[in-house]
């Protein structure tokens, strides 16, 4: 089933669509995106890791730090990257965090 690129509205063939961006695999489920869109919004609205320096590509889940001049910053959901604790996640888009939640802690 072809559908078309969110971005440019070409006919995308198969889901999820593949990228190796920076050493990363990525693979975009939503929205649909072709494989030029991809690496563009990538190279575009990329982030880096606090925690690591790595890239976090768009449409990536993140951790949320608090940042000591009350700005965010942004961490990869790995068990290397991801900080016990934080409480804060979110879903990395076109440069900007969708989706943000906080999760209580249990006490």
């Amino acid at each position: 089933m072809n559908r078309p690129c969110k971005e440019c509205g070409t006919a995308v063939t198969s889901v999820p669509t593949f990228l190796e961006f920076k050493g990363q695999e990525i693979f975009v489920f939503n929205p649909v995106i072709c494989g030029p869109c991809l690496e563009k919004l990538c190279q575009d609205y990329s982030t880096d890791c606090a925690n690591c320096g790595g890239t976090i590509p768009p449409y990536s889940h993140v951790g949320i730090l608090k940042a000591g001049n009350g700005e965010n910053q942004y961490i990869h959901m790995t068990t290397q990257c991801n900080t016990p604790g934080n409480a804060f996640y979110g879903y990395w888009g076109k440069g900007t965090v969708r989706e943000f939640v906080q999760i209580e802690a249990c006490s």
